[in-house]
């Protein structure tokens, strides 16, 4: 072999050499480097109601939900070590609520009425479809020591973290007192009977029957309370049959109840939602937890901007709001869809604790939105007990 041909064959040689290393680099940055992607939550079409302008002007302008949104959130893989690696949500969510496995049962005459609505419809063609959506972070412009929060005002900014960190305006003396009022300014709103994935033609979204209405899920929270020894009124009255005009007959009341009982300190008014994409495709917000499905809530908090005025509790609403989606959080993960802080005062400014709560919307079944006020009561259980000075 001449030297030319030895040369060419070193040549080569090295060649292959700085190939293999630069190949192994590229490997092993390859395998180092975390791998991002992107997770995009479903777009939902929500429904707006108006009420007459007496509601308006009062900034009480009665809605089903807020703007269309759609967001994305990035998150990165990191390898850990297995004893260092955190649990899955499935094993979180199962060991936080074990104790919700043992406790609520879906009731009886909740069984029968499915069974019987499901007899009625066996040979009936469905109308629509409900598409089943779970919220975590749509539409949310700021999160906050772990809770999504959509501020949907103008002007307001607050600092969310240390309004979570002072926490609620809450002094309870004895909790055996009526702490908590709970009342259904829009009380006909009503639910699917079965998780069936759709709905029929016929299928009406409101109902003056108590067992079936908001008013069972506002008793399945009064459960709990009363479980737990802590004193509550409950108020059964219908506010809605005429739609107009709603929220100043609920005031009515409100206000009798926190004259009448002073130790009062939280005011809840417990509706539903409802989120259409169209006429025949409706949307459930649910999370699972537990194992069994929960109507996912949302927190609707106000402020006073614009032309709502009079509203000098806006900021402790905030407080406590943010203290119940945080510690609902911590609790259920899941539960809560992103807390809105809006341009609107209902009305939250009877009392300084005081908030609206969306429980799921008309495409989730009554027995998904029992235990989310079943949920919801043992929330309110460990805030009060935090809050007693007993």
């Amino acid at each position: 072999m001449n030297s030319r041909a030895k040369s060419a064959i070193r040549e080569k040689f090295w060649i292959l050499k700085i190939v293999s290393a630069l190949l192994a680099l590229v490997l092993t940055i390859r395998f180092a480097v975390p791998v991002s992607s992107v997770i995009a939550e479903n777009t939902v079409s929500l429904l707006t109601d108006f009420e007459n302008s007496e509601n308006i002007l009062m900034g009480q302008v009665s809605f089903e939900e807020t703007a269309e949104e759609t967001t994305a959130a990035e998150y990165t893989e990191i390898e850990t070590e297995p004893e260092t690696e955190e649990p899955s949500t499935e094993e979180a969510l199962s060991e936080a609520v074990t104790e919700t496995e043992r406790i609520y049962e879906t009731p009886d005459d909740i069984v029968s009425l499915e069974n019987e609505y499901l007899a009625a419809f066996a040979d009936t063609s469905p109308y629509g479809s409900v598409e089943e959506v779970f919220f975590k972070t749509s539409g949310a412009t700021d999160i906050v020591d772990g809770i999504s929060v959509k501020n949907a005002t103008a002007t307001k900014k607050p600092d969310f973290a240390a309004l979570i960190k002072e926490g609620p305006v809450l002094d309870i003396k004895d909790k055996s007192e009526p702490v908590v009022l709970i009342f259904h300014t829009h009380t006909t709103e009503s639910y699917l009977l079965s998780d069936n994935g759709v709905f029929y033609e016929d299928y009406k979204t409101r109902s003056t029957d108590i067992s079936r209405n908001m008013v069972r899920v506002g008793d399945e929270i009064c459960r709990v309370l009363e479980e737990n020894g802590i004193g509550y009124i409950h108020d059964k009255n219908i506010y809605d049959e005429s739609y107009d005009g709603a929220y100043s007959r609920s005031r009515v009341t409100v206000e009798k109840y926190l004259e009448e009982y002073p130790t009062i300190q939280i005011v809840l008014d417990v509706h539903r939602d409802a989120i259409y994409y169209s006429d025949t495709s409706h949307c459930k917000p649910t999370a699972e937890i537990g194992g069994r499905k929960a109507a996912q809530i949302m927190i609707i908090t106000g402020a006073e901007e614009g032309y709502i005025t009079d509203f000098p509790y806006w900021e402790d609403n905030l407080r406590f709001a943010l203290c119940f989606q945080k510690t609902a959080e911590e609790k259920y993960p899941g539960l809560m869809k992103p807390l809105y802080f809006c341009q609107r005062k209902y009305n939250m400014d009877t009392a300084k604790c005081s908030l609206l709560l969306e429980m799921g919307t008309d495409a989730n079944t009554l027995d998904e939105a029992m235990y989310s006020g079943y949920l919801t009561g043992k929330v309110l259980t460990e805030i009060i007990n935090r809050h007693c000075g007993e």
